[in-house]
């Protein structure tokens, strides 16, 4: 005879549905923005984490502020220099790049929270975008930040500051267009070699790697090649490429032995490549989170 199991019992624990404020897709995409942001200067981390962002940011406003000290004591404006600012900053954006953009995709694959974040709302694409708008963010604090206290101090330490400023107020938008297309360059490379790895050391080394042959690779094409293809060797050396773009923008031609300068390429070249590099990455960086949907 069949044994007689007993009903199961029902429980009226007091789930309710959530009838509050549903704040959608846009508001993930912030929340995400800003806590990728945070993680890119390391805050809310160990302090460890912290090192690379605080010792990029000292860097690159120390000539700022050697510049603008220099122009105060002696009164010469001169001294303060946009373009040899922009092209400084080049190599630590690099470094940084290398050291916080495996910190902000690489880390949320090693810790499996991928399916939480391409959870609704959030698609792949969303979440790509988002963290290139962080660490462009975050560049732009350390190219802006510094173009604009020199902006501030060629004004300021000019006898009459507001005559200064009206002789100065158009470098704003080169200024604000070079630290963007900039800041794109770099992180958008960053984050789509760091996207290919799977540990953040080996996305760390990637883009290390990529930064370093790309420039070897550029000389030595210079060195065995003659006529046009050794002048269009530069555009393949990134630090070149930052340095005819921001003397291109800036109106200053560069000095005939530099390799920018021999080469004599128009200025426009370089900000065609250096967008060329940046869809491709993009593209790149997307098509990598848009199979992660699946």
């Amino acid at each position: 005879m069949a044994e007689t199991r007993a009903a199961g019992t029902i429980y009226d624990l007091g789930y309710q549905r959530y009838h509050g404020q549903r704040l959608g897709r846009l508001n993930a995409v912030m929340t995400l923005f800003s806590a990728s942001a945070h993680t890119a200067f390391g805050l809310g981390r160990g302090e460890r984490s912290k090192r690379v962002p605080f010792i990029v940011g000292i860097i690159v406003f120390l000539p700022a502020i050697v510049q603008v000290g220099l122009a105060s004591t002696t009164g010469q404006a001169a001294f303060i220099n946009y373009a040899g600012h922009l092209q400084f900053t080049a190599f630590l954006l690099a470094l940084f790049s290398a050291a916080q953009a495996p910190e902000l995709i690489v880390t949320d694959r090693q810790q499996g929270v991928m399916s939480l974040y391409l959870s609704r709302p959030l698609t792949g694409s969303d979440y790509a975008l988002a963290k290139l708008a962080a660490l462009v963010a975050a560049m732009l604090f350390l190219t802006l930040g510094p173009q604009l206290f020199l902006f501030l101090g060629k004004v300021f330490v000019a006898t009459s500051p507001w005559v200064a400023f009206k002789g100065e107020y158009r470098k704003l938008a080169p200024i604000a267009v070079g630290t963007l297309v900039t800041s794109c360059f770099f992180a958008s490379i960053g984050l789509a070699l760091s996207s290919l790895a799977g540990r953040r050391a080996y996305a760390s080394a990637s883009v290390i790697t990529f930064f370093l042959l790309a420039p070897a690779a550029s000389e030595l094409i210079r060195s065995l090649s003659t006529g046009d293809v050794k002048r269009y060797s530069v555009l393949a050396n990134p630090i070149y490429l930052i340095t005819g773009f921001a003397n291109w923008l800036f109106d200053i031609e560069a000095r005939r032995r530099t390799a920018v300068g021999r080469a004599d390429l128009p200025g426009i070249d370089y900000l065609y490549v250096i967008l060329a590099l940046c869809a491709v990455s993009v593209t790149t960086l997307v098509l990598r989170y848009r199979r992660s949907e699946a």
